[in-house]
């Protein structure tokens, strides 16, 4: 067969086309046109060529096809081969009767491609000129004919001239495609539009073209070779089972840091092979992957061909593993801000909840002995870094207590984190304080951050500390002792530096003896201890805090009251007050809204209210109304017994006429109990 007339210009053409496909599979395809302009043929194939390795790898699409005849041997040692042959010698070879040579791939060549006589053409890379020039087979061209001596000695020498001319193309695609592939991994890899899950899948189409496999795997891994913990991240294509996959501990990879190969014939080397070979993956490429100069995890890229994987493959996994791991150090990052912003979030609702109770701290007024050496110890106390347990009764103003505490300590600018352990269910304390991650439990969809962990380098204030069930107080102690603590369903310990405010309005003495409280709990918050005086202990208070409360609800409902009636006053100090402050503040409030004039009074409202609260206390009830019977007495006998009008004793009393007359009912006031003039 004589072979077409090349001119230069075909040549250029043929190049002009070959360098301007936009992957190694369309330069073997266009290759394998264009030879049309200078031979004819019935099969080809393009091979790149490893001289370290001494392997070909076949880049022809129709070769790829696992349907293909020649797919089983897309990776092939070069020993022994024409190709090898070729390339060495850098000069095209021409074999008429392949069955008959003794090259090593003359049968099979026959048998899956039915090629009779063939071309081996060596791709020549030349650089240099003079002493300093080089040349470097980077492929080989396989053109063969179904016929005995169905090729040329000028066919040969046509396909070796065309080799060294398009060996240049050849080299510009393929360094076009792992630079466009690495370029399309960074600009998909864009923080906001992929998570850790979804960055592979986004990736999977880009190696495919690169790297063609039959599945892939991102893989985490915590702790070192000996204690691995392995986490599938995502996977595409292989079938893997995370229990009999985690004792494979690919160590290789993870000393090395560079790509590793696993193939069948190096079983004993590596003992990942078998498992992964029982999954149907006789190929597998895993690129270990860092971030921040930690090994971060690896990824996992399989094949069912064996020997699937070439030394390019190898060092593109490198440069994909540099790009992996630089994304993932992105997205890492990106959640940590995250993390920490919605850390800073919870931080600021925390404290936007608190900030009202920050400014509350002026609540704590009193001249009374037993408050001043109250506020006394708080003083002394809050600059401290000690643990303290406020205890008082329902209403008597722990949380002001701890507030204030907060306030004078060095930690002021710090969080001030508040836990009421009475109101959380008994299921969700645990997480609530310790916080848990992702999976601990059900509908446990994401990583919770704890109370304890919003408050490091703060103020943690567990309201309410008695009733936090018996099972969790061992944990609660660990965690105010060692200042470390575990997230449910975590195996990482995290330290945490946090001062403890404690309150309870339960006898802890009491509960310790009936064992519903823990001992060493116990002396361990009742380091620095408060105790709150009930309100009933403090009546000289009574009228400062009453007039505080009326002061701020005037106020708030745009009412004109002035000041506080004198007889309110002496209600308000004749009662014992088991709601204590809050209790006080409440009645006030009720008393704000209702009163008319100028002068607050509690009207039969606010007396049923005190009825209602302490109907036990019958001497102290019989007081109350003793002393409002005379205080009324004593006005009615100023006015005249005069009860309406401007000079009556409604009026002198804030009183409208038919509630003064509700209470002379009431108290048994009569007009016979009026005084002689």
């Amino acid at each position: 067969m004589k072979a077409r007339s090349q001119d230069q210009d075909s040549v250029h053409q043929s190049i002009n086309a070959l360098i301007s496909c936009k992957g190694s599979r369309e330069y073997a395809a266009v290759l394998a046109r264009e030879l049309g302009r200078y031979v004819k043929f019935d099969v080809t194939g393009l091979y790149l060529y490893s001289p370290g390795s001494e392997t070909l790898t076949c880049i022809s699409a129709e070769h790829l096809d696992a349907g293909s005849p020649g797919y089983e041997i897309s990776q092939l040692p070069a020993e022994g081969s024409i190709k090898q042959a070729a390339a060495r010698a850098q000069r095209a070879l021409l074999c008429e009767d392949i069955i008959a040579s003794d090259w090593t791939e003359g049968r099979t060549l026959r048998k899956w491609q039915k090629a009779e006589s063939c071309i081996i053409a060596p791709l020549v890379l030349r650089s240099g000129a003079g002493e300093g020039a080089s040349e470097r087979t980077i492929g080989v061209l396989f053109v063969g004919v179904h016929r005995h001596g169905a090729l040329s000695e000028q066919d040969r020498r046509v396909l070796e001239n065309l080799g060294a001319q398009v060996a240049p193309s050849l080299q510009a695609v393929l360094a076009i495609e792992e630079r466009d592939a690495l370029m399309a991994i960074d600009q998909r890899a864009v923080v906001g539009s992929v998570t850790m899950t979804t960055l592979l899948p986004r990736m999977n189409d880009i190696i495919q073209r690169v790297i063609p496999n039959d599945g892939s795997a991102l893989i985490q891994v915590e702790g070192g070779p000996k204690n691995a913990q392995m986490e599938f991240v995502s996977v595409d294509g292989l079938s893997l089972d995370l229990e009999q996959f985690s004792p494979l501990r690919f160590s290789t990879a993870m000393e090395t840091a560079e790509p590793l190969l696993l193939t069948g014939h190096n079983h004993s080397e590596y003992p990942e092979i078998p498992y992964l070979e029982s999954i149907g993956m006789y190929s597998s490429l895993v690129t270990p992957l860092y971030v921040k100069e930690k090994h971060f995890g690896f990824l996992l890229i399989g094949s069912r061909r064996r020997n699937a994987f070439s030394q390019r493959d190898i060092r593109l996994c490198n440069y994909l593993g540099h790009h992996l791991s630089q994304a993932i150090s992105n997205l890492s990052a990106f959640a940590e801000i995250q993390t920490l912003k919605d850390q800073i979030e919870r931080e600021n609702r925390y404290l936007r909840e608190q900030v009202r109770g920050l400014d509350h701290h002026k609540e704590l007024i009193g001249k009374s002995t037993a408050f001043l050496k109250t506020m006394g110890t708080i003083q002394q106390i809050a600059p401290t870094d000690s643990t303290v347990l406020i205890m008082g009764e329902t209403g008597t103003g722990k949380e002001l207590v701890a507030q204030t505490l907060y306030e004078g300590s060095p930690r002021r600018d710090k969080a001030f984190i508040r836990v009421n352990c009475a109101t959380l269910p008994e299921h969700l304390i645990e997480s609530e304080l310790f916080g848990h991650e992702k999976g601990a439990f059900t509908h446990a969809t994401s990583r919770k951050i704890g109370r304890f962990e919003l408050a490091n380098e703060g103020t943690l204030f567990l309201d309410e500390v008695g009733e936090l069930p018996i099972g969790l107080q061992a944990k609660l102690l660990r965690a105010i002792d060692a200042q470390e603590f575990d997230r449910v369903g975590g195996v990482q310990t995290i330290q945490v530096d946090v001062r403890i405010l404690a309150a309870t309005n339960v006898d802890l003495e009491r509960a310790v003896t009936e064992k519903q409280f823990r001992a060493d709990l116990y002396y361990r918050l009742k380091v620095l201890p408060i105790h709150i005086p009930p309100l009933r202990e403090r009546q000289e208070d009574i009228p400062l805090i009453a007039d505080y409360f009326m002061k701020r609800h005037i106020t708030r409902h745009r009412k004109s009251i002035k000041r506080i009636n004198d007889h309110t006053i002496k209600v308000l100090c004749a009662y014992h007050w088991p709601g204590n402050i809050r209790e006080l503040n409440h009645m006030i409030e009720r008393a704000v809204i209702l009163t008319q004039g100028e002068e607050l009074v509690i009207e039969e409202l606010e007396e049923k209210q005190i009825d209602r609260s302490d109907q036990s206390a019958s001497n102290t009830r019989d007081q109350l109304e003793t002393v409002e019977r005379a205080h009324i007495l004593d006005i009615l006998n100023q006015c005249n017994w005069v009860v309406s009008g401007p000079s009556g004793a409604a009026k002198r009393l804030g009183m409208h006429r038919a509630t003064l007359q509700y209470r002379m009912k009431k108290l048994a006031i009569e007009k016979s109990d009026q005084k002689a003039n």
